[in-house]
């Protein structure tokens, strides 16, 4: 629980960056990675937010890492995937007992744009979830005119993930204590207890939550007195700069192919 996410996003040099530029920022990245049709662009997205994260949010090199290796794994699958199956123009292939596994060139450049995409796109995502606290972005969504249904959806689910949490740790804990674990057959019967167990907690748990707010002269809308102030002109002008650079970079690089 010492690096959990939202753990993170509490403790960082970041944190009290406006979160209306922080989300600005992520989102106009991921857009700008997302239709590169090279993999300059994201490559250097990716470059950025990592430095970003590490370098000025202060985040531990070994939880960006942990964060951003099972993006980087499935971008691998998903290169070698492609360049196996799409395109026709052979570049090398690789005899595996009595049979060729060919690599084509549309293939792997294909592979490589969607990779870096998939960097571009998760870092843009990571440096926002890392940085910024939840309760931040739902008042940024409430200041967006986002649906009110819609936020306090995402306010409730996100204090029941915590909640939910705290009674699997607890429920666990009795567990190994009773050596629930001790074998295969033992953990696979502890986890079906666990499993029903959270589901009756989690219906208990609401149940008595709901039962709160109605005390509370709950009326179906959940009112919050925080209020975030817009960032300054400066700041903003920046990020569009910064953006529109990249998009003059998309623009020049458009043709660019590694294969």
């Amino acid at each position: 629980m010492k690096y959990s996410i939202d753990t993170l996003a509490y403790n960082n040099n970041l944190k009290n960056v406006n979160p209306k530029l922080k989300v600005l920022f992520a989102i106009l990245c991921l857009i700008t990675s997302v239709i590169s049709t090279s993999i300059v662009v994201p490559i250097v997205i990716f470059f950025v937010m990592s430095y970003l994260i590490i370098f000025k949010a202060k985040i531990p090199k070994k939880i960006y890492l942990y964060l951003i290796t099972p993006a980087i794994g499935f971008g691998i699958f998903t290169l070698v995937f492609m360049s196996i199956w799409y395109g026709t123009n052979e570049i090398f292939s690789i005899p595996i007992f009595s049979f060729k596994i060919s690599f084509h060139k549309y293939g792997l450049n294909l592979g490589l744009l969607v990779f870096s995409r998939m960097l571009g796109g998760v870092s843009s995502m990571l440096f926002l979830a890392l940085t910024t606290p939840m309760p931040q972005l739902f008042y940024v969504l409430r200041d967006l005119k986002f649906p009110s249904v819609f936020i306090e959806m995402l306010m409730m689910i996100y204090r029941y993930i915590f909640v939910l949490l705290d009674e699997m740790i607890r429920i666990k804990f009795a567990q190994e204590t009773r050596l629930g674990y001790k074998d295969l057959k033992t953990s696979y019967r502890s986890l079906g207890i666990l499993a029903a167990q959270l589901f009756i907690r989690a219906f208990e748990k609401g149940e008595k939550a709901y039962l709160y707010m109605l005390s509370r002269c709950y009326d179906g809308k959940l009112r919050t007195l925080e209020s975030i102030e817009n960032p300054k002109l400066k700041d903003v002008l920046l990020i569009f700069i910064f953006e529109f650079i990249l998009l003059i970079l998309v623009f020049i690089t458009k043709d660019i192919r590694i294969f």
